[in-house]
């Protein structure tokens, strides 16, 4: 099935025949493809919005290059088409009520995460595929009538037309029809151990023999050696032969001659004509022509998050016809990072970790949402500079767990990074999910970890203020105030056991970390990229109490109500270049049942007579979230649900 779209929004279509002019719109949706509608859910009805249901297209877009809203992507001027403009495809998924009159006239556009939809997760405790009973999960988003969009963005994930995953087909970008080539950058920890590996490549070599340089390093930081004894296997791949004396965890950084950079920063104008269109509800085959949302909001999960930032940062919820593109926006669990996406050979997908990829650019300064003057550079700016100047930015909750502040450098997003808070923004609230990992685990796992993952619940929050969130936007409620910690109050601290206040635990003890995912001010003029050791931020995390809990943020019953410490970092284990940051993933470390020897951590048995006890203590832990604003009723229900079945206690 194919349709045709109209204009975006408010702008007109012009004539394919007219070469765009800084006067001509930014950006038009020439073409709408509807290649599937069908029922969501096998079917399932929610409440008073009944069934739901899937539609799966791709949106034929072309963005104006002379245009003063596009100027700022890179390379935009390097991938015209014959007319001038610049053209590209997207898929788009829709999820919506069936019958558009109970709809409740939120649209929700969740930026995918490589190609996922990670919110259905985050949020309904769901799946990404919404086809099957059962991927919808507590079905939060459907029960209150929302529109959920995905709508691709990163130009590495290849277009699907399925709706399974979400991608994009972006041009390349040359120089006077010429291809572009340059240096790039891939670096890889395998974790395991195999003796030969293969290395993906994002962009092709220049030739079937370009040159190429990798080195292998134990951990980051440590002296990197040249391995000689690798190969290309295509122009996007090499085999490695894996050196002798480095464990599991090894980083190898493959450094050589790329070409045909793609325009990546043409994402930042998908997700903003796309999302632009939807909710005017024009053009023909526009999914939502019947619910014509009132209301949009962004919401992005880690990598998405930080493209979020990057998206308001860079200028684009400014909508060229007027106006804001999204209301509100949450991002989740993205710290005080941003992406690698608006850049020539950019690599979206790249996560800075103190293991690995440290160096990613887009990890630079500015931080925070105010506009503020970076100690290090001299250099003012802030994530709110430029939509401020156009009173274009969206109400927003930056949502992070601990995590962020070990591997993420969440603390700049209230300080200045160098020992003095930063006031947010009036339009901003900040919230600490205490004790959490990045994504919450559902079973403790070790994997190559030393500890068993952190399993602390984080869903029911989002839920709550994502509630908040639209109150906020639609009706001017105050949502409840930033819990996050700050150095006034005195709950930011140097990454250290002594400085954090964790509690020395034995005769297991616990490996607290040496290490944090710290930030120098970083040379990315030649490759390879220099950082500047005398000038590195201040990067601080949460102080814990005497559980090892942390004591600001919105404590949820799982750590309010402890049957376990939970912590934001875990990390690596022997022959995984052991006592690194282990990726984005917290500990679990279960409360001693009795008192004992060594162990400061109170007992069970002090803490909770009964099962019946526990239960009394999570129901008012979970009532009292309730009257902040911080939890809905159906989580309070859910809470004293499960603490009269658990069986951790007599």
């Amino acid at each position: 099935m194919r349709t045709t779209a109209g204009a975006l929004g408010l702008l007109a279509l012009a004539s394919c025949a007219m070469a765009p002019s800084a006067d001509r719109p930014a950006a038009e949706i020439e073409q709408f493809e509807v290649l599937s509608r069908s029922t969501a859910f096998d079917g399932k009805r929610f409440e008073d919005v009944g069934q739901y249901e899937t539609v799966v297209g791709v949106a034929h877009v072309r963005v104006n290059p002379a245009h003063p809203a596009n100027r700022i992507i890179t390379d935009i001027d390097k991938a015209t088409g014959p007319d001038g403009w610049v053209h590209f495809k997207t898929d788009v998924v829709v999820l919506r009520p069936r019958d558009g009159a109970r709809a409740s006239q939120v649209m929700l556009v969740d930026v995918p995460n490589r190609g996922n939809k990670l919110f259905n997760y985050m949020v309904n405790e769901g799946q990404g595929q919404l086809d099957h009973a059962g991927a919808d999960g507590v079905g939060y988003t459907m029960r209150r009538g929302y529109s959920m969009v995905w709508i691709g963005w990163q130009g590495d994930i290849a277009l699907a037309r399925d709706g399974r995953t979400v991608g994009t087909e972006l041009p390349v970008a040359r120089d006077g029809g010429q291809p572009i080539t340059s240096w790039s950058v891939e670096e890889k920890v395998f974790d395991d151990v195999k003796p030969v590996s293969t290395l993906a490549l994002t962009y092709p070599a220049v030739s079937g023999e370009a040159e190429g340089h990798l080195t292998v390093r134990a951990r980051a930081g440590a002296p990197a050696e040249e391995v000689t004894a690798w190969r290309w296997l295509t122009p996007t791949s090499i085999e490695i032969t894996r050196p002798r004396g480095y464990d599991a965890g090894a980083i190898y950084e493959f450094r050589y001659q790329a070409r045909d950079p793609k325009v990546m920063g043409l994402g930042f104008a998908a997700l903003r004509d796309v999302s632009t269109w939807l909710k005017s509800g024009a053009g023909a085959g526009n999914p939502l022509a019947d619910i014509k949302p009132s209301v949009s909001l962004a919401v992005g999960v880690s990598q998405s998050g930080r493209v979020l930032r990057d998206f308001i940062w860079y200028g684009f919820n400014a909508n060229p016809a007027g106006g804001r593109v999204f209301d509100g926006a949450m991002p989740l669990i993205a710290g005080g990072k941003k992406s690698y996406t608006n850049y020539r050979f950019a690599l979206p997908g790249r996560n800075s970790t103190q293991h690995n990829e440290t160096l990613t650019p887009g990890d630079q300064f500015p931080f925070t949402y105010a506009v503020t003057r970076d100690p290090l550079t001299g250099r003012t700016d802030g994530i709110f500079a430029r939509c401020q100047q156009t009173a274009t930015c969206p109400r927003l909750m930056h949502v992070d767990s601990s995590t962020e502040f070990w591997q993420g450098r969440a603390s700049l997003v209230v300080t200045d990074g160098a020992g003095k808070d930063v006031a947010l923004p009036p339009e901003v609230r900040a919230y600490l999910m205490s004790s959490t990992q990045h994504v919450y685990a559902k079973e403790p796992t070790v994997g190559i970890c030393k500890y068993p993952s952190n399993t602390a619940q984080q869903a029911p929050l989002v839920r709550a203020l994502v509630d908040d969130l639209v109150a906020w936007v639609r009706e001017g409620s105050a949502p409840p105030p930033t819990a996050y910690p700050t150095l006034k109050d005195v709950r930011l601290a140097a990454p250290t056991q002594d400085a954090v206040g964790f509690p020395v635990v034995r005769p297991n003890p616990v490996d607290f970390p040496q290490v944090v995912n710290g930030l120098a001010v970083v040379d990315y003029s030649a490759v390879p990229w220099r950082a500047d050791p005398a000038k590195r931020y201040r990067v601080l995390v949460p102080m814990v109490d005497e559980d090892g809990h942390d004591i600001a943020g919105v404590r949820l019953p799982d750590v309010a109500v402890p049957l376990a410490t939970h912590t934001g970092w875990n990390v690596r284990r022997a022959l995984f270049a052991e006592g690194e940051l282990c990726g984005l993933n917290g500990l679990t470390l279960p409360l001693p049942a009795q008192t004992t020897a060594g162990d400061p951590r109170r007992p069970l048995s002090q803490r909770y007579a009964s099962r019946l006890d526990y239960a009394k203590a999570i129901a008012a832990s979970a009532r009292d979230l309730r009257d902040r604003g911080l939890l809905l009723q159906e989580d309070v229900d859910r809470y004293i649900d499960r603490a009269r079945t658990e069986r951790r206690l007599p």
